[in-house]
């Protein structure tokens, strides 16, 4: 349901998007009683990159996301949220490498039965050498160097660096070391030689246990939405406008569907990326911070769900494609996370494209890019191509930041010019140019909301905090 647009407040908090993190922010004013506030999304749907598709009987998420109890407070607060119709899924994540699929972050003993003894040998003398010689240069200040320090050349130049360079877009030696993050703990020479050499598979660096809701990962933004007044939250209502004056946000240009609206908020929430910020901004900002902006990218997606009348492809949550003949990253099978994904006896795989807009792939036909992908598939041995009776293309655009080597000091020039202004802030993947997830994002937006109620209440401030 819409506000008619002679509604709309003038002094509102007024939130720029409607993704998880919009969502949450709308969700934490509710939580405080603070109903003076309006969301704004592009799009006729809620979600941005973190929703679910409904194709005839099918479900798909818009990648393979998952919920992690990395923060204990998002964690309950999404735990409370959703109730039973949160569970637990504990499903391994894959490589699939010379035909077979192995454990991601890497097992030894896999890489020893597919790459053989002798490779196992290189890559155990190749990881105990970056683990106990110094490297000529101890500052990994690129993740090829970091990845070869780290796991050693052969490990590096097998799995990590073809991988990452596909995923981000930028040669290895041009990717901020930072891009590993969280993905590669745990694999040490020790686990190494104890699986080779003794059989055990005690290694504790396989990754799969976490949260996902019954009918979606879109089915939390979904429940987060039913908690707020439907009248403050606007679809088909883009931003196309910022004027400001001094250190504040004077007023937002909206354009809907009929007319264009102008809007004076009190104070605004942004979860747009701060490259599209600052370009609709007037004045225009200095040429520093719009020479740092241009710097700035995100890694644009196309997914194609295939539909299959086969029972399951694998066990895996998700599979990586580490090879550079693959001009697709990971994929992954729906079913594996909650048996609600697809009709009894058939299954679904959502396959990855990473791309910038323009690409080859991007500009691709979506028939010409199914039937592409189902062939290499099949010749891969991971489907029967003729198995696949339906298939759906989705194209998400500024899915991620993309972590170059200086991304933090020129991040930082937009982000200071942006943290100048009074009555804004802004959070969020293409908000604060950082790739999190959505405990992450909960976790701000409460806190954000909570400092703009705590400045609310005292009469004396002209603005809001930032």
């Amino acid at each position: 349901m819409e506000t008619p647009h002679n509604k709309l407040k003038t002094g509102d908090i007024c939130v720029l998007g409607a993704g998880p993190a919009g969502l949450a922010c709308g969700w934490a004013m509710e939580k405080t009683g603070n109903t003076g506030y309006s969301i704004f999304e592009k799009s006729s749907v809620h979600g941005g990159n973190a929703r679910t598709v409904n194709h005839n009987d099918f479900l798909y998420d818009t990648g393979p996301h998952r919920f992690h109890t990395r923060n204990a407070e998002a964690t309950r607060r999404i735990s409370e949220l959703m109730g039973e119709d949160l569970h637990s899924v504990d499903a391994p994540a894959r490589i699939f490498w010379q035909g077979r699929f192995v454990d991601f972050p890497l097992r030894p003993s896999q890489i020893l039965k597919n790459g053989g003894f002798l490779y196992t040998l290189k890559a155990a003398r190749d990881l105990a050498i970056s683990r106990t010689i110094p490297s000529r240069n101890d500052v990994c200040d690129n993740f090829s160097r970091y990845a070869r320090s780290r796991f050693g050349r052969t490990i590096a130049e097998t799995f990590l660096i073809p991988f990452s360079e596909r995923l981000w877009g930028l040669p290895g030696e041009e990717l901020s070391p930072d891009i590993a993050g969280r993905r590669l703990p745990g694999f040490s020479l020790l686990s190494l030689l104890k699986e080779t050499f003794l059989g055990s598979k005690n290694s504790d660096h396989l990754e799969g246990r976490f949260f996902y809701p019954n009918r979606g990962y879109g089915q939390i933004s979904d429940r987060i939405a039913e908690c707020l007044d439907p009248r403050k939250l606007h679809y088909n209502h883009r931003v196309v406008g910022i004027e400001t004056k001094e250190d504040y946000i004077a007023s937002l240009e909206i354009n809907t569907d009929s007319e264009k609206v102008i809007i004076k908020p009190g104070f605004v929430i942004n979860t747009l990326p701060i490259t599209a910020i600052v370009s609709m901004m007037n004045p225009r900002p200095p040429e520093e911070v719009m020479r740092a902006a241009a710097q700035l990218k995100f890694r644009d997606v196309i997914l194609v769900a295939l539909f299959i009348d086969q029972p399951y492809i694998s066990d895996a949550a998700v599979t990586y494609f580490q090879g550079s003949e693959y001009e697709f990253s990971r994929a992954h099978e729906p079913r594996n996370r909650s048996l609600a994904m697809s009709p009894e006896g058939k299954t679904s795989l959502v396959v990855e494209f990473p791309c910038f807009r323009g690409d080859d792939v991007w500009s691709c036909n979506p028939e010409q890019l199914t039937n592409r992908l189902i062939k290499q598939l099949d010749k891969m041995g991971l489907i029967n191509g003729s198995s696949v009776f339906d298939s759906d293309v989705l194209r998400l655009e500024n899915a991620y930041p993309v972590y170059f080597k200086d991304y933090i000091q020129v991040s930082e020039i937009v982000l200071s010019f942006l943290r100048t202004f009074k009555n804004f802030s802004t959070l969020g993947r293409g908000g604060s140019y950082f790739y999190g997830h959505l405990h992450d994002f909960i976790s701000e937006a409460f806190d954000v909301v909570s400092a703009i109620n705590q400045f609310k209440s005292q009469p004396q401030k002209t603005h809001y905090p930032n």
